[in-house]
């Protein structure tokens, strides 16, 4: 099925085919996975903070030699200030690298500043309606909605994606790309229907095959029918993980994460596949996720499905 996103804000911004992101979560979203993406038409997102800046940027040479396509740029500003960093990684991002920097957890206004100068545009993460007026007040071009379905660390207090995208899209008049519990063209389609014009997938490509993740970690996702939304032991916050054992044993009080998101060493899940080491961060989205494909089927299948989603609705239209 042969359609082209024709009047999509973003990809005329950006300059991708498709307005499907990774989502650029440390340690996951380097070369191998990013650039994949990338060459496969979406928009992929590379992480600076898990890595110094020589090896993040021989990461982003080995992307480069893949592929000529658009390459998105992240910083994870918290991250980034705890390691004093936030300068250095910025001057190298806005050195004519890519077209889109993406920002989360942190201030973009100083960033937002710069971007522009550079002529480069700025997205922001976002979890809450405040946040979104706060980051377009302060010079954003576009937002990533993140809901509660998502994996990772979230607030109790966090809003599901079906009713934060509809309070954004009346709050703010930027692009939207939508983030959490999506792995198809079904999931896009419905995004799109409730304001968004890009989606980020974290779990699903997570699990492709292209992921450096450990093959154990990606058969966690394939197998969990559920997600565990967890008591890490951080006051206010959860975290969303796989259906393992050593997960049903912190969700049972029997092993205790004492403020541990991981309940364990996480390198030694994701490097070496010990899930009776770490518990498996993922989103609810896992339980849609039956097979391990490369990043290349993701797309191709998730842009098929959106337009078959489309024609289906469209099709209830009455004949004039």
């Amino acid at each position: 099925m042969s359609h082209a996103f024709e009047g999509n804000r973003i990809v005329q911004a950006t300059g991708c085919r498709y307005p499907i992101f990774n989502a650029p979560v440390g340690y996951f979203a380097r070369a191998q996975l990013a650039g994949a993406v990338s060459a496969a038409g979406g928009m992929g997102l590379m992480e600076t903070s898990s890595a110094g800046l020589a090896e993040t940027a021989e990461q982003y040479d080995v992307v480069r030699s893949m592929t000529d396509a658009p390459l998105g740029l992240q910083m994870f500003l918290r991250v980034l200030k705890g390691q004093h960093r936030v300068d250095e990684v910025l001057d190298w991002i806005l050195d004519g690298r890519t077209p889109l920097l993406v920002t989360c957890v942190g201030d973009p206004t100083p960033i937002a500043a710069r971007a522009k100068d550079a002529g480069v545009l700025l997205y922001h993460q976002i979890g809450s309606v405040n946040d979104a007026r706060r980051a377009v007040d302060a010079g954003a071009d576009g937002l990533i909605v993140e809901g509660a379905e998502s994996g990772g660390l979230r607030g109790v207090r966090s809003p599901h994606l079906f009713a934060l995208l509809q309070q954004v899209r009346t709050a703010v008049d930027v692009p939207l790309i939508a983030a959490g519990g999506i792995v198809d063209g079904h999931g896009m389609a419905g995004a799109f229907a409730l304001g968004a014009e890009g989606v980020m997938m974290g779990t699903r490509f997570m699990s492709s095959a292209e992921s450096p993740v450990h093959e154990n970690w990606k058969q966690a996702i394939t197998d969990s029918a559920v997600t565990l939304n967890i008591d890490p032991g951080m006051p206010g916050i959860r975290m969303r993980v796989a259906d393992t054992e050593l997960a049903e044993a912190v969700f049972r009080g029997e092993v205790d994460p004492a403020g541990n998101p991981y309940a364990g060493p996480f390198l030694e899940a994701f490097e070496n596949g010990r899930l009776d080491k770490a518990m498996v961060g993922c989103g609810e989205s896992a339980a849609l996720i039956g097979s391990v494909k490369s990043v290349a089927e993701i797309i191709a299948e998730t842009v098929d499905g959106f337009w078959s989603e489309v024609e289906r609705l469209a099709a209830m239209l009455p004949h004039r």
